[in-house]
């Protein structure tokens, strides 16, 4: 039986790391970071991982650097597991947003209906994204164990594809940093099993 472990990237670092290349804030892992990061090495020694799997920031990458060295392996980049993009709401204080896009803000905060951030995705776009990895590796990997380093929106609309929950009530799921999620796959109900949420 196959698990995907699903790991949120680790603390980051405060400051302006924009990457015109990726639209967003491209911040590195703080201390903190690192030290968070080192204990996924203790969890994952014993685990039989065959694959690692990085968005293209490079926090995710320094978040599974140890792991991926233990166990020798090359962590493939999928802009699928990127964060959800919030397009013009990247970098803006709460206040900002309140004046420059009055509706999508109070949208945002509602709760209660998908909306596309402005210039960005809707969260059904990039529940899409995460979906179509998913369902790909499944497929890919046969029984073999895999690890996602990716982002807080991202794994989000990840657990309400797999409990079956619209995507505008991604906001009552907590991802802590290094927090690791297990999935399974069941083909005999063609449908994702949740076996751990959010362990740190």
């Amino acid at each position: 039986m196959r698990t995907f472990f699903i790991i949120r990237h680790a603390d980051k670092e405060i400051g302006n790391f924009y990457n015109s290349r990726l639209r967003h804030q491209d911040q590195p892992i703080s201390e903190k970071g690192r030290r968070d990061a080192q204990r996924l090495c203790s969890f994952f020694a014993v685990k039989p991982i065959k694959a690692i799997y990085i968005s293209e920031y490079q926090r995710t990458w320094q978040t599974i650097e140890g792991v991926a060295i233990d166990h020798r392996l090359a962590p493939v980049i999928d802009s699928r597991l990127n964060e959800i993009d919030n397009g013009l709401f990247d970098g803006k204080t709460e206040e900002e947003l309140r004046q420059a896009f009055p509706l999508a803000w109070n949208a945002y905060l509602a709760r209660k209906a998908d909306f596309r951030f402005p210039d960005g995705e809707t969260g059904a776009e990039a529940q899409a994204r995460i979906a179509s990895f998913l369902e790909e590796k499944r497929r890919e990997h046969g029984d073999e164990d895999i690890v996602l380093a990716t982002h807080e929106g991202l794994i989000r609309l990840l657990m309400c594809y797999i409990v079956h929950l619209p995507v505008y009530l991604r906001g009552n799921f907590r991802v802590d940093t290094c927090g690791i999620t297990e999935i399974i796959y069941q083909p005999e109900y063609e449908s994702w099993k949740l076996i751990r949420f959010n362990q740190v």
